[in-house]
């Protein structure tokens, strides 16, 4: 049986000893191949114990304050008490017996959907660093440099090259192309000719476009704002598929500035003073509650706001509060007092729970400082006091994180994930791993044989795939080129109807990436009607009216073109070099962003390298080949693979080999239900059966011919056969040979002739536990066991201590064994945990006095069985010491005034025998109870010793 244990930040859970706990692994489940961020959950029950309901802290009486179920907290599951898998614990309630707690029923989530809580409903204009460093004067010289060359940001001691283009499309205007002279096509109130013609009055207006950010600057962004931290297996420069993506900032319809302000963050956020706990200041924002205390009572009082603004001018302007990206409170047309110079209407706001950011929306260049005081209710005086500053310039500041599309951070990755079929988890260094669904499989070359811990008594096999079809297609199809693609051919643009080649019964399963697809038009030059190497985009729906659509990504790709371009004074001027709009990375056959492999608007041929072809068309054609099952088996599996089987790994039975679709464990019986889908080792290969053909029915070997060509029917032209003619049919088995059950020994083999080579242990120093005056704790850690030949184990560990460090001169293990002076604390393993590397181990050495000093060494062995070598590991020796006693006085009351800064204090208090430590307000008066020892007290900071009571 295996013992599961968990742990809720760092406490022990009670369990019940009959619970039947189970965990279900899935990564990517064939039934539903569409979820992103996941890995397991599991809900389960555990007792209202004493230990259990001071971790939960009575939640079941409402009127006890202190445990929020509403968060999940940092949990970790154990196998007999070795680690096992890290994730999140959530609280769904309680039950009550006979009006008494009786259980508490969680949830276990696994580390591959922390995302979700983390990102909750923020939207992408409230990542911080996108609203500090990606921003740029906008001015027709800068919008023309961007439509060739990318604006660099350097932001966070990071350079995003390109960060920042103007691609070629239009938010509402329609390009046409006529480089006659004289043309007839000039600009309109719906078209604009944008080929150049000196003295001509068409030419592309700067104001039809609006810039686009690299996507690689938004993820980044995300990480540093969230303190996150993405592998780099696809989030990476060199990986173009995905480094030259751009999202295109158009979050409404028309110009970038019309009907709307441009609004200008407040920054520079200066701490002026604080008394008590009440918000985290960052220096253009502010989280309340401090992180510290979510869901404790002093975060729950109420906070209020009050906020003057001094602006440098008597013009209006509008000031507008953030919570979590999205408007909180706005206050447009105010104005500075004509006496005081300053606006101070803003009056004891109430704030709730969130993340705040302030804007200013003004015409007139100004500067602006702030005051901000938030106070709390509560016991004391708990406020808090900064200054701010903002400046809007002469020329026009773009931001973009006013233009970015109105999407959840969640959505947007999440759609990205959709997109490349990626999968995300979390590892033990919390480092979200995220790999395409190919790699991640490809990554684990590990074959687990368990065909001698399977329960052949019952086994299912299923149809792997139970729908009929498989749809890829984007959410935003209402775009002008891609809605009339729809409308000709009555197919969505770049969307995938994946099937088999045969009808059969079942549903059709579609993934819709919430992104809008369009479809790109290559301008023809209309005097010659030749293609130029010129592609726009355009942001209308059918109507040819201006359209929003969803979130556009592209590609962009510089083309060394002359187009006209005219200026906002209206002044006509030659440009060359532009960013044209692509679905694929180049203008050659590419890797591009459709589903469907579609004819490729600027080349005029069929882009291959889809999306489906590159991260998908693997794993559903395995799912959609007719010989693939899926087979539920039940096996009893070593705690040894328990520990270590990942889901990329492979399993074999007898000489088949399967993918793992989904595992679940009962701890209680130990046993695992597998759904287990049979491979062939190159990804997407189909399996193929080879019929075999028992002798007996090869229809060559029994034919009894009757052929003759003397006797005739009494036409000419019919006779009997000449030959063996089986008129096609052939008899054959598909039946597989049962194979022997010859599954290896797991115990190491000697050779015959050489010994086994046995090598030690690696032993590797931790950081002490802090001693008392009465105990010392030791400790010591193993990174890597030794090995007998190829086996992997450690037979026994431990310590050999005393308080004479000559006792501890030898480094031979059986001389320290057979030393009286020298004790021994021996930890043998078994045959179940003997091949995995145990936690740090740790050991109390108790009934010291003050100033003891105990000498010791660890020690480790690889095998103790004389059958083989021994190989053994040793430290040098290490010294601990217990707390020394105290020198002065000591007493049961010891009061302290602490001076003009707030102080941490350690002290040593000898009722307990341990040293404590205190933080302290400035200006506090306070006092230490039990039997302090006064010349221990120390401080970060100056303070006096007032009195000192009651010596002890």
């Amino acid at each position: 049986m295996l013992n599961l244990q968990l742990f809720i930040e760092d406490q022990e859970v009670d369990l019940f000893k009959d619970e039947s706990v189970t965990l279900t692994q899935a990564l990517q489940d064939v039934k539903d191949i569409e979820k992103v961020f996941t890995d397991y959950s599991r809900t389960f029950s555990v007792p209202a114990s004493k230990i259990n309901n001071k971790i939960f802290k009575h939640f079941y009486n409402y009127h006890i304050i202190g445990f929020d179920a509403r968060k999940k907290k940092s949990a970790e599951l154990f196998l007999n008490y070795k680690p096992f898998k890290k994730g999140r614990i959530k609280l769904e309630g309680t039950t009550r017996k006979d009006n008494k707690a009786h259980t508490y029923k969680l949830t276990f989530f696994g580390n591959g959907i922390n995302l979700k809580d983390l990102l909750g409903e923020d939207k992408l204009n409230a990542v911080s660093l996108l609203k500090e460093s990606f921003n740029f004067t906008y001015s027709d010289a800068n919008i023309k440099t961007y439509m060739k060359t990318g604006l660099d940001v350097t932001a966070a001691g990071e350079t995003f090259i390109d960060a920042i283009i103007f691609p070629l499309i239009t938010h509402t205007k329609r390009l046409v192309y006529d480089s006659a002279s004289s043309s007839s096509y000039g600009n309109t109130a719906t078209q604009n000719n944008i080929a150049y013609e000196a003295g001509s009055t068409h030419g592309l207006q700067l104001s039809q476009l609006k810039p686009a950010l690299r996507v690689h600057s938004i993820v980044r962004a995300i990480e540093l704002h969230y303190n996150l931290q993405f592998s780099t297996d696809f989030f990476n420069t060199t990986n173009l598929s995905y480094h030259n993506l751009y999202l295109w900032l158009h979050n409404k319809t028309g110009g970038l500035f019309e009907d709307q302000g441009n609004i200008t963050p407040v920054g520079n956020f200066v701490l002026g003073y604080v008394h008590g706990s009440t918000i985290d200041l960052f220096s253009n924002n502010f989280d309340s509650p401090q992180a510290d205390q979510i869901g404790t009572v002093p975060a729950r009082k109420e906070k209020r706001m009050d906020i003057s603004i001094v602006p440098s001018v008597a013009d209006e302007f509008n000031f507008i509060i953030y919570k979590n990206g999205e408007i909180f409170e706005r206050y447009d047309n105010i104005a500075r007092d004509a006496n005081t110079g300053e606006y101070t209407q803003i009056r004891q706001l109430v704030l709730e729970d969130g993340n705040y950011t302030f804007g200013i929306e003004s015409d007139t260049p100004s500067t602006y400082e702030f005051r901000i005081f938030i106070e709390r209710d509560g016991f004391g005086r708990d406020d808090v006091f900064f200054t701010a500053s903002a400046q809007v310039l002469t020329d026009t500041q773009l931001r973009a994180s006013n233009q970015l599309p109105d999407i959840k951070v969640i959505d947007f990755l999440t759609a990205l994930f959709k997109m490349f079929n990626l999968t995300s988890f979390q590892n033990d260094d919390g480092i979200i791993q995220i790999k395409t669904l190919d790699t991640f499989y490809s990554d684990s070359t590990k074959i687990w044989d368990t065909t001698k811990f399977i329960d052949k008594t019952d086994s299912t096999v299923d149809s792997v795939l139970p729908y009929k079809q498989v749809n890829l297609r984007y959410e935003g199809q209402d775009n002008f080129f891609a809605k009339n693609h729809k409308e000709l051919f009555n197919q969505e643009w770049g969307t995938l109807q994946y099937k088999a080649s045969d009808k059969f019964e079942g549903t059709a399963y579609t993934i819709t990436v919430p992104f809008e697809h369009f479809k790109y038009e290559r301008l023809k030059n209309i005097n010659g009607n030749t293609f130029t190497n010129l592609q726009w985009g355009w942001s209308a729906d059918i109507k040819q009216e201006p359209n929003l659509g969803k979130p556009l990504l592209f590609y962009p790709i510089l083309q060394n073109e002359t187009i006209g371009v005219i200026e906002s004074d209206g002044d006509l001027v030659s440009h060359t070099g532009v960013y044209i709009p692509s679905n694929s990375l180049d203008i050659t056959d590419s890797v591009n962003t459709n589903f469907n492999s579609e004819i490729n608007e600027f080349g005029l041929v069929p882009f291959k390298k889809t999306l489906f072809d590159q991260y998908y068309k693997n794993y559903v054609k395995e799912i959609f080949d007719p010989q693939r099952r899926l087979t539920t088996i039940s096996a009893y599996l070593p705690l040894a693979m328990s520990m270590n089987l990942t889901l990329a790994d492979k399993i074999q039975i007898f000489e088949n080999l399967y993918r793992i679709n989904k595992i679940t464990t009962n701890f209680e019986t130990n046993k695992s239900t597998l759904e287990l889908i049979n491979i062939k080792e190159k990804a997407g290969e189909a399996i193929a059966i080879e019929p075999i053909v028992p002798v007996k029915f090869k229809p060559i070997l029994e034919c009894i011919t009757v052929d003759t060509t003397v006797i005739k029917s009494d036409i000419t032209t019919m006779r009997a056969d000449l030959g063996c003619n089986y008129e096609g049919l052939i008899i054959t088995s598909t039946s597989e040979v049962i194979p022997d059950d010859t599954a290896l020994s797991n115990q190491p083999k000697q050779p015959t002739f050489d010994p086994l080579v046995v090598t030690p242990p690696t032993l590797v120093t931790v950081t002490q536990e802090d001693s008392t005056a009465t105990v010392v704790n030791i400790s010591y850690s193993i990174t890597d066991i030794g090995s007998v030949g190829t086996t992997k184990q450690i037979e026994e560990y431990g310590f050999f201590y005393s308080t004479t460090q000559s006792h501890l001169d030898s480094n031979d293990v059986d001389t320290l064994k057979a030393n009286n002076n020298v004790t021994n604390v021996p930890i043998l393993t078994t045959n179940f945990n003997k091949h995995t590397i145990p936690q740090t181990i740790k050991h109390q050495i108790t009934g010291l006095t003050a100033g003891d000093v105990i000498y010791w060494k660890f020690y480790g062995r690889t095998n103790i069985n004389t059958n083989f070598s021994f190989s053994d590991a040793i430290t040098d020796v290490q010294n601990s010491s217990t707390l020394a006693g105290c020198v002065g006085g000591k007493f049961g009351i010891v009061g302290l005034q602490n001076g003009n800064q707030p102080n941490t204090l350690t002290y040593f208090d000898s009722a307990v025998g341990a040293e404590r430590s205190l933080s302290v307000p400035q200006f506090s008066q306070f006092a230490f109870y039990g039997c302090i020892c006064v010349d221990s007290i120390k401080g970060t900071q100056p303070f006096t010793i007032t009195e000192t009571i009651n010596p002890c």
